[in-house]
C-alpha cells in the first residue's frame, strides 16, 4: 500500500488528479455519442444501453466505458484525498475511495464482458449490477463527505446529492423489473408496465455520472483544496 501511495503521489505531481476526471468524462461521453451516431437503428428511449453494446457501433460504447473508467480510478482516489479534513471521518473517506475504485473496475468489466453468448450476458449483467450499486454508494458517500468538509461550496455538494438521488432511485425500477422477469408468475405484468421508463432512466443515470466526474473535476481545478 505504501508503494502504491508513493506512485500516486508522483503521478499527481506530474498530472493533477482532476485531469483524470475530465478525461473520464470526455472519453465516456464521446464513446456514447459516436456509438449513437453510427447506430441510427438504436433508439435510446426503447432499448437498454447493453443492447447498444452488441450492435455495430457498440465497439465505441464499450471502448469509451472501459477507458473512461480506467481514468476514473485515479480521479476518485485524488478526489478522496482532497476531502481529507478534521471534520471528515477517515474510515468513511477511505470507504468512499474503495467504493469508487470498486465501481470503476466493475464498469470496466461490464464493457469487457459484452456479447451475445449466455456466459457473456451473465457476466455483463453481474458486473453492470455491481457498478450500479457501487455507483449509488460512491456518489452518496462522497456527497456526505462534501457536506462535512467546509472547504467545498454548497453548489458542488448539492449537485452531488442530486446525482446520488438519480443513481439510487434508478435501482428501484431496476430491481423491480428484474425481479418480475425472474418471477413471472408473481408480477410479470407489473414489471412490463415499469420497463418502458428504464432505457431513458438508464441514460439519464449514465450521463449524470459522467457529469459528476466533470463537475467535480472542474471544481477541484479551480479551488485546488
Amino acid at each position: 500500500m505504501k508503494k502504491i501511495n508513493q506512485f500516486l503521489d508522483k503521478l499527481f505531481d506530474i498530472i493533477p488528479g482532476y485531469v483524470f476526471g475530465v478525461l473520464a468524462f470526455i472519453i465516456g461521453f464521446s464513446g456514447d455519442l459516436i456509438a449513437l451516431l453510427v447506430t441510427p437503428e438504436y433508439q435510446m428511449w426503447r432499448s437498454s444501453i447493453s443492447n447498444l453494446g452488441i450492435k455495430p457501433g457498440g465497439i465505441f460504447w464499450r471502448s469509451g466505458l472501459v477507458i473512461s473508467n480506467i481514468f476514473a480510478i485515479p480521479f476518485v482516489i485524488f478526489f478522496g484525498r482532497s476531502l481529507k479534513d478534521d471534520n471528515v471521518n477517515e474510515v468513511v473517506r477511505k470507504l468512499a475511495i474503495a467504493s469508487g475504485v470498486f465501481t470503476s473496475v466493475s464498469a470496466v468489466l461490464t464493457g469487457v464482458f459484452t456479447g451475445t453468448t449466455v456466459l457473456l450476458n451473465y457476466l455483463h449483467g453481474v458486473f453492470a449490477l455491481l457498478s450500479f450499486i457501487g455507483g449509488a454508494i460512491t456518489c452518496s458517500i462522497y456527497s456526505f463527505l462534501l457536506l462535512k468538509n467546509k472547504k467545498f461550496a454548497k453548489s458542488i455538494t448539492y449537485a452531488g446529492i442530486v446525482i446520488s438521488g438519480i443513481v439510487v432511485s434508478y435501482l428501484i425500477p431496476f430491481f423491480i423489473t428484474n425481479f418480475c422477469n425472474y418471477f413471472q408468475d408473481i408480477c410479470l405484468p407489473f414489471g412490463e408496465a415499469i420497463y418502458p421508463i428504464m432505457p431513458t432512466y438508464e441514460w439519464i443515470m449514465i450521463l449524470s455520472i459522467l457529469f459528476w466526474y466533470l463537475s467535480n473535476s472542474i471544481y477541484l481545478a479551480k479551488v485546488k483544496p
